[in-house]
C-alpha cells in the first residue's frame, strides 16, 4: 500500500455569510481570526441552591443485582442496559442495548447473578443470556414459551418463569431445554423468582392472582411447599401485584409489591413479619420492581418510576441509593460551563470571561485568550447566596469593557456578547433594560438572556433579549437543555464574515502520476459541500485534465442506492437506514429522546435528503449535495499489497519490517487470495474521513463510492446536525481525523480460543476535532470490511466507551479515578495526533500498536491530552501503556499534545539497529520529549499494582518506560511558544539526527502582543540512535542564532520570528534546507484584516536564512516537495506574479533550489510508508 508518491490536495472554498456556525471557519479566514469576546454572567443568588430537577443516573431500573465483590447492576428496562456501580454508588461501567446478539436484548424484565455471572431472561427475544460481568457472551439458549419473565439459577438449572403456571429449566452449562413444569399451587405468572443460597428453594412472585409461592428443588422438578396470600389487598401479609421475592440466608423471604409501593418481610413459613415503603415520588416506594439480596444480607430493590434502586438492611431500614440524585440548580449551571469551555470547537473562535453575581458582582475571571482555562479551574468555587440584582451587574460588566482591558473589544469586527443565566426575578427590570440598550448601541455589546430551571417562559427575559439584540430569550429546564442552549448562544457569537474566497490546503500524497484535491464550499446555516477530484498530473509536475469528482458521482446516485453502514446493529453493508430506526435511535440521540420522525428526518439527511428544507423550497423529499468537508482528514489510497519482503543486505535488515514480513508469508498474502479475490488484483480505493461522519470509501477508477461507515464513537455525534432554526443545519466534526492503513499479521478473531494469525489490512482512525475517540476497520477486502474496535473518551461525564470486536458496547467509568488499565483512555483528548502503526516486543514477541499524542484539550483541562498512548491493535484496541508526560511543574499552559509524533523505526534510517522505535513528541509547553520504546517489555502480571495488564520495563526496580525532556521553548501564555506541529526530522552531513520545529499558537492566529515572541528550531540529538537521559534540558541558550553556526558542542540554531509570526504547519526538509510556512497577523492599525502568509527556508545547518516570500493573504499549508516541484497550498488569496512561483485558484507551485549534501544521510519524511 504505497501511499510514498500520492499527492493529495485540499483546497476550501469559502462562501461569504454572517450566520450561527456548529463550527468556525478555518483560521486564517480573515475577521474570524478576531476572537469574539463573551462574558458569561452566572446568577449566585440563594435560590440557585435549590435542586435541580435533572435527568437521573439510571433511567427505569427494573432489576438489581450485586456481585461477589459488591459491585451494584441495575437494570435499565427501557435502555436495555446494564449499569453497574462500585458499593459507595460509584459508576463503573455499561453493557447490553437492543438488539439480538448475544449480550443485547429487548426489555427484559429479570436477572440474576450467579457464580459471578450474569443470566438474563430476554423478554421479547424468547431466550436466555449468560454474560460475564463486563458483558461479554458466553452464551444463550432459546427458551420452550415465549415472553420469559422471571428467572432464578443454581448450579445445574436454570429457572425460567412464563405466562400462566408454567416454570421451564435450563442447563446452567450450556442453556440447553431440559423441560418445563406445570407447577402446582395455583401460580399465575411467575414474574420474579428466587433460589435460597443452597439452591434447594425456590420461591415465586404470581402477578395475577397475587400471591407467593415456594417450592423445594430437586433436580429441575419443582414440589409445591407453601404460599401467602389471598387476594388482592394492601393488608399485611397480602399482596396486590407481587414481582419480586428473594431469600436472605437466615431463609426469611422478602417480597416487593409494584401497586402497594412496598416491600414486606417474611420467615421461612411465610408468616409476615414486617413491611417498609408506601407511594412517594421522592423515597420508596413508586412503582417498584425487581430485588435482590447479596450474601451480606443487603437488600437492593429497583424502584421503577422514581428511577433509583434502594438499598435496605434486614430490618428494612435504606442504607444507600444508587441514581436519581439531583444536583443544585448551580452545580448543573457550573457542570455546564466547564463543559462550554473544554469545548475546542466554541473556544477556538471566542476569548472567554466569568461574572457571578447576587446581591453585588464581581468579574471572577477576565476575558483574555487563557480565560476558558481560568473558568475551568475556577468555576467549582462558586458558592449559592445573596439577592439578584441584575442591574448592577450589567453596569458592572459595562464598565469592565469600557475599562480598556478586554483586547480588541472595540474594533468594527469586534463581537462582544453578554451571556446572562438565572434561575428567576430579578429587580428593577426597566434598568436592565436600559443598560442593555446602551451596550448594545453605544459598546456593540449584545445580550443573551437564559432562563434556567424557571418551569416556564418570564416577561423580564423577553425584555433583556430584546434590548440586548439576540431577540428570544433561552429557556432551560435541566442540565441537558442548559448545554444545549449556551451551546447554540455561543455559536451564534463566534461565527464568521468571511472577506474572500477559495484557501486551498494541501496533504504530501501522489500516486501514479494522479492527484487527488479534495474541496470544499463553506456555507453558513448549511452542511459544507466537499469535493473531492482526480487529476492527471503532468510530467512537468503541473496538473492536467480532471478525471473525476467524486462528489458529482455521489450526487448522481439516489439516496436509497448508496450503501452506508454501521457496526452496532449488525451485519450488511447498508444497514443505516430508517427500517432500522428502532435499533438506531438511542444510539443517534443519546442525550435526548426523539420521535420516530426526528430520527428518521436525520437518517434520510445524512443519505442525502433534504429533510430539513436546507434551500427553504418547502420540498423536503428532494435530494441535497451528499458529501460533506474532508476538512483536517488526509486521504489515503489504498491498492494491492505491495510492501517489501526482500533481504535488502543493510546492516538493521533483521529489525525491519521487511524482515517481519519475509518471516511470517507475506508474500504468500501479496499472491493469495483472501483480498476478497486475488490480492494481486485489489482495487485501489481512496478512504476519506468526512464531517458528517461518514468514512467514505471510493474507487480509485472511477470516483464511485463502494460504501460510507460511520463509526459507533461517532453516531452519537449525528444529534448534532439539527437545527432549531428553520431551513438550516448545524455543519459539525465528524470524522475529523487522518486515517492511517497498513498491513499487519495478527489474529483477526481473538475471542474464538484459536491462535490462528493471519495478515490483515487494518485502517485506523482518529475523529480529530470530532472527538476524543478511534476507530478502526479491516479493509483486506475493500468489498466486505469488518469493524475490528473502537473507543472513545466522555471526559466531562468520566467514564470510557470500547466498543470490542462483535461491536459490543462497554462503559467504564472513572470518577474515583480507577479504571482498569487496558481501558484507561481517561487522559485522550481530540485525537488530532495521527497514529503510526509499529511492532514493538512484549514478552519477547512481536506486537503490532498504534502510538499517538493525547490529542488536544482546547488549552484548558489540564488532565487530558498530557500523554502518549501505545495500544494494542492485537487485542480490539485496548490500552497498553498511557505514558504520561512530564509537565513543567511552573507552567501556566494545560499541557496536551495534539500534534502527530516523529516516530523512528529500523525502517527509516539504517542507523536505527533496534527493535520497535524512538519517539520525539512535541506539546504545548513547548517541549519536545524524546521515548523509549526499543526494549523487549514485558506485562504486569501484578494485580495489585497500577500498571496491572500494561507493558513495563523487565526491570522490577525501574518498570516505567524511559523519556527524557530533549528541548523546551520554555512556552508560556504570554509568549504563545506552543508546539502544535510534528518535527521534521533528518540525518545531516555531520551523521547526527537534526529536528526541525517552530511554534505558535495556531488556534489564534491573529493575536499579536508585544509579550509573543515565537522561533524557529533546527537541533540536534547527538545520542540518536540510543537512549540517554538529557540533563540539563536543552532550551535557546545552548543554540545559536544566525549567522553564526553552531559548533559541535551547541545544540542547534534557532530564528526569532518578528511581528508575532507563527509557524502554521509542520517544516518540509529539502536537502540542504528546510522550509517553515508562516502567518504574519495583520497590523495593529487594521487588526480586522487578514494576515500575510510567508514561504521562507533557512539552510539545515546554521538556520541561515535562504527564502522569504510574501505569497499572499491567509495560512500556508504545509510545503510539499516532490521531485524538484514544490507544491504550497494557501487558506486565502495568493498574490499575482509572485517570482519564481506559479499560482493556480489557490495552489503555489515552484521549482526547488535545494543542492546535495556531500556525504548526507538524507530521509525526506520519518513517515511510514503506509
Amino acid at each position: 500500500m504505497a501511499r510514498l508518491t500520492t499527492v493529495i490536495i485540499f483546497l476550501f472554498l469559502f462562501l461569504f455569510s454572517f450566520q450561527a456556525q456548529a463550527k468556525s471557519p478555518p483560521p486564517g479566514t480573515g475577521t474570524t481570526d478576531i476572537p469574539a469576546n463573551i462574558l458569561i454572567m452566572l446568577d449566585k443568588s440563594g435560590s440557585m441552591s435549590d435542586a435541580l430537577a435533572s435527568n437521573t443516573v439510571t433511567q427505569y431500573p427494573i432489576d438489581v443485582a450485586a456481585d461477589s465483590s459488591g459491585n451494584v447492576y441495575v437494570l435499565e428496562y427501557a435502555n436495555n442496559r446494564i449499569k453497574v456501580f462500585d458499593s459507595a454508588g460509584t459508576f463503573l461501567r455499561s453493557f447490553g442495548g437492543y438488539g439480538s446478539g448475544c449480550n443485547q436484548w429487548k426489555y427484559a424484565r429479570q436477572f440474576t447473578i450467579f457464580n459471578d455471572q450474569v443470566y438474563l431472561a430476554d423478554h421479547q427475544g424468547n431466550r436466555v443470556l449468560k454474560l460475564s460481568l463486563t458483558g461479554q457472551c458466553i452464551g444463550s439458549g432459546l427458551t420452550y414459551f415465549t415472553k420469559p419473565f422471571g428467572i432464578a439459577v443454581n448450579s445445574n438449572y436454570v429457572f425460567v418463569g412464563n405466562y400462566g403456571n408454567t416454570i421451564e429449566t435450563l442447563a446452567t452449562g450450556n442453556l440447553a431445554r431440559t423441560g418445563y413444569q406445570n407447577v402446582a399451587g395455583g401460580v399465575n405468572l411467575s414474574i420474579g423468582m428466587s433460589l435460597n443460597s443452597a439452591g434447594n428453594k425456590l420461591t415465586v412472585a404470581s402477578f395475577f392472582n397475587h400471591k407467593v409461592f415456594e417450592f423445594t428443588v430437586s433436580g429441575n422438578n419443582l414440589t409445591y411447599v407453601n404460599a401467602a396470600g389471598t387476594s388482592q389487598s394492601s393488608a399485611n401479609g397480602s399482596f396486590n401485584s407481587p414481582v419480586d421475592t428473594a431469600y436472605d440466608s437466615s431463609g426469611n423471604i422478602y417480597v416487593v409489591e409494584r401497586d402497594n409501593d412496598r416491600i414486606q418481610k417474611f420467615n421461612s413459613s411465610l408468616v409476615y413479619q414486617a413491611k417498609q415503603g408506601s407511594f412517594s415520588r421522592t423515597s420508596a416506594f413508586y412503582s417498584p420492581y425487581g430485588m435482590f439480596i447479596d450474601s451480606s444480607d443487603n437488600i437492593y430493590v429497583a424502584d421503577f418510576t422514581n428511577q433509583t434502586t434502594r438499598k435496605f438492611n434486614t430490618s428494612l431500614t435504606e442504607t444507600a441509593t444508587f441514581g436519581g440524585k439531583s444536583g443544585t440548580k448551580l452545580s448543573g449551571a457550573k457542570n455546564v460551563i466547564k463543559k462550554i469551555v473544554s469545548d475546542t470547537n466554541l473556544t477556538a473562535g471566542a476569548n472567554f470571561g466569568l461574572m457571578e453575581w447576587s446581591s453585588s458582582a464581581n468579574i471572577r475571571v477576565g476575558i483574555t485568550n487563557n480565560g476558558a482555562r481560568f473558568i475551568y479551574s475556577n468555576v467549582d468555587g462558586i458558592s449559592a447566596n445573596g439577592g439578584t440584582n441584575l442591574a448592577r451587574a450589567m453596569r458592572t460588566a459595562r464598565d469592565y469593557f469600557r475599562s480598556g482591558v478586554v483586547d480588541n473589544w472595540d474594533l468594527t469586527c469586534s463581537l462582544n456578547f453578554l451571556i446572562v443565566i438565572s434561575d428567576g426575578y430579578w429587580q428593577s427590570n426597566n434598568e436592565v433594560v436600559t443598560v442593555a440598550n446602551q451596550i448594545r448601541n453605544v459598546d456593540n455589546i449584545q445580550t443573551f438572556a437564559v432562563g434556567y430551571a424557571l418551569g416556564g417562559s418570564n416577561s423580564n427575559y423577553s425584555a433583556l433579549a430584546t434590548a440586548g439584540g439576540t431577540t428570544n430569550p433561552l429557556y432551560a429546564e435541566n442540565e441537558t437543555e442548559l448545554l444545549a442552549k449556551i451551546t447554540d448562544a455561543i455559536k451564534q457569537a463566534i461565527s464568521g464574515r468571511l472577506t474572500f474566497t477559495t484557501p486551498a490546503v494541501m496533504s504530501d500524497v501522489s500516486r501514479n502520476n494522479f492527484v487527488y484535491q479534495s474541496t470544499f464550499e463553506y456555507e453558513t446555516d448549511k452542511q459544507w459541500k466537499g469535493s473531492l477530484k482526480k487529476y492527471q498530473l503532468n510530467t512537468d509536475g503541473t496538473f492536467g485534465s480532471v478525471l473525476w469528482d467524486a462528489a458529482d458521482k455521489l450526487n448522481s446516485k439516489t439516496s436509497s442506492t448508496r450503501n452506508i453502514w454501521t457496526s452496532v446493529i449488525g451485519t450488511g453493508y447498508n444497514n443505516f437506514t430508517t427500517a432500522n430506526r428502532d435499533l438506531l435511535k438511542s444510539k443517534m440521540f443519546p442525550n435526548i429522546t426523539p420521535t420516530d420522525t426526528e430520527v428518521d428526518n436525520l437518517i434520510n439527511f445524512i443519505r442525502g435528503i433534504d429533510t430539513y428544507d436546507q434551500d427553504a423550497d418547502n420540498n423536503k423529499t428532494e435530494t441535497i449535495h451528499k458529501l460533506a468537508d474532508i476538512y483536517h482528514s488526509d486521504l489515503i489510497v489504498v491498492a494491492n499489497p505491495e510492501a517489501s519482503a526482500v533481504d535488502d543486505n543493510t546492516s538493521n535488515f533483521q529489525k525491519k519490517d521487511s524482515y517481519y514480513r519475509l518471516q511470517n508469508n507475506y508474500n504468500n498474502f501479496k499472491s493469495g487470495a483472501t483480498c476478497g479475490g486475488p490480492c494481486a488484483n485489489r482495487a485501489e480505493i481512496i478512504y476519506a474521513g468526512a464531517n458528517n461522519g461518514i468514512l467514505h470509501a471510493f474507487k480509485a477508477s472511477d470516483g464511485e463510492e463502494l460504501w460510507g461507515y460511520i463509526p459507533p464513537n461517532v453516531l452519537g455525534v449525528l444529534e448534532k446536525i439539527p437545527s432549531s432554526k428553520a431551513n438550516s443545519t448545524n455543519a459539525i466534526y465528524g470524522i475529523d481525523g487522518s486515517p492511517v492503513a497498513k498491513d499487519i499479521y495478527f489474529d483477526d478473531t481473538p475471542n474464538d480460543g484459536k491462535d490462528n494469525p493471519r495478515w490483515r489490512t487494518i485502517l485506523l482512525s482518529g475523529l480529530g476535532a470530532g472527538g476524543k475517540g478511534m476507530f478502526a476497520l479491516d479493509v483486506t477486502d475493500p468489498n466486505s470490511p469488518t469493524h475490528l474496535f473502537a473507543f472513545n473518551n466522555d471526559e466531562t461525564n468520566k467514564f470510557v466507551e470500547h466498543w470490542d470486536v462483535n461491536a459490543s458496547k462497554f462503559e467504564f467509568g472513572y470518577v474515583s479515578g480507577n479504571i482498569a488499565p487496558e481501558y484507561d483512555y481517561s487522559k485522550l483528548g481530540e485525537t488530532w495526533s495521527t497514529p503510526r502503526i509499529i511492532r514493538i516486543k512484549v514478552d519477547g514477541k512481536d506486537r503490532w500498536v498504534a502510538v499517538f499524542g493525547g490529542g488536544y484539550n482546547g488549552g484548558v483541562n489540564p488532565n487530558v491530552g498530557s500523554a502518549v498512548f501505545v495500544i494494542d491493535l492485537e487485542n480490539e484496541g485496548k490500552v497498553l501503556k498511557v505514558i504520561d508526560i512530564k509537565d513543567e511543574a511552573a507552567s501556566d499552559i494545560a499541557n496536551s499534545l495534539p500534534a502527530d509524533l516523529s516516530v523512528i523505526t529500523a525502517d527509516g534510517t539504517n542507523k536505527a539497529n533496534y527493535n520497535g522505535a524512538l519517539i520525539y513528541a512535541t506539546d504545548l509547553e513547548g517541549k519536545i520529549t524524546k521515548i523509549d520504546l526499543t526494549e523487549d517489555f514485558v506485562t504486569d502480571t501484578d494485580q495489585n499494582s497500577s500498571t496491572y495488564n500494561s507493558i513495563i520495563r523487565s526491570d522490577a526496580s525501574d518498570k516505567e518506560i524511559h523519556q527524557t525532556t530533549l528541548f523546551t521553548a520554555e512556552a508560556t501564555s504570554a509568549n504563545g511558544r506552543n508546539i502544535f506541529t510534528r518535527p521534521e526530522v533528518t540525518i545531516n552531513s555531520d551523521n547526527n539526527l537534526w529536528l526541525y520545529f517552530g511554534t505558535g499558537n495556531t488556534q489564534k492566529l491573529q493575536a499579536q502582543s508585544s509579550q509573543i515572541q515565537n522561533r524557529i528550531y533546527g537541533i540536534k540529538d547527538v545520542n540518536f540512535p540510543n537512549f540517554v537521559e538529557v540533563n540539563p534540558t536543552g532550551n535557546v541558550s545552548m543554540c545559536k542564532t544566525a549567522p553564526t553556526c553552531p559548533s559541535g558542542t551547541d545544540l542547534g540554531w534557532y530564528v526569532n520570528l518578528n511581528n508575532a509570526k507563527k509557524l502554521t504547519a509542520e517544516p518540509t526538509v529539502d536537502r540542504d534546507r528546510v522550509y517553515f510556512p508562516l502567518y504574519e497577523p495583520s497590523a495593529t492599525n487594521n487588526r480586522c484584516g487578514i494576515g500575510n502568509a510567508y514561504f521562507t527556508a533557512y539552510d539545515t545547518k546554521c538556520g541561515n536564512s535562504l527564502l522569504n516570500v510574501n505569497m499572499g493573504k491567509g495560512v500556508l499549508s504545509k510545503v510539499v516537495k516532490q521531485g524538484d516541484n514544490l507544491y504550497i497550498g494557501l487558506a486565502g488569496e495568493a498574490k499575482g506574479n509572485i517570482a519564481g512561483f506559479t499560482a493556480k485558484d489557490n495552489l503555489i507551485t515552484g521549482k526547488s533550489k535545494a543542492q546535495e549534501i556531500s556525504g548526507a544521510v538524507q530521509l525526506e519524511s520519518w513517515k511510514e510508508n503506509y
